[in-house]
């Protein structure tokens, strides 16, 4: 399976058509390094996938980034592990004014969020 850094975190693929990817900055402040972000994920693992996006050391993010991310990303569906209530109601207001163009659910729980994804049509996580 593959993996990449970005300017943000780390990607890893966990099948044919999902990925996890770890966002290991705490702040979500610059629209640019997002675009890069994207732009590597999309070059490494293509696009249309299935997204399991681990936000839950971000304490911060901007309202241009939330924007960018909802209109930019090409994904089937983006399962977003959190870790407190203030991530969710921050996540919640992203899904609910943002509107992505693709599925998106918050989780606390990796494989409840995983399962979610294999719901919405992702090949389940190769061993």
């Amino acid at each position: 399976m593959k993996t990449t850094t970005t300017p943000l975190g780390k990607a890893e693929q966990l099948s044919d058509n999902l990925i996890k990817v770890t966002t290991l900055v705490k702040k979500g402040n610059d629209v640019e390094l997002v675009r890069q972000h994207i732009g590597l994920i999309e070059e490494h693992f293509g696009t249309d996938i299935y997204y399991l996006s681990d936000t839950r050391d971000v304490q911060y993010t901007t309202v241009a980034v939330r924007k960018y991310l909802a209109k930019n990303v090409k994904a089937q569906a983006v399962a977003v592990l959190i870790k407190s209530g203030t991530a969710a109601m921050l996540a919640n207001l992203f899904i609910s004014f943002g509107k992505p163009l693709y599925p998106t659910k918050l989780f606390k729980e990796e494989a409840d969020a995983i399962a979610w994804l294999v719901e919405q049509g992702a090949e389940a996580p190769k061993k």
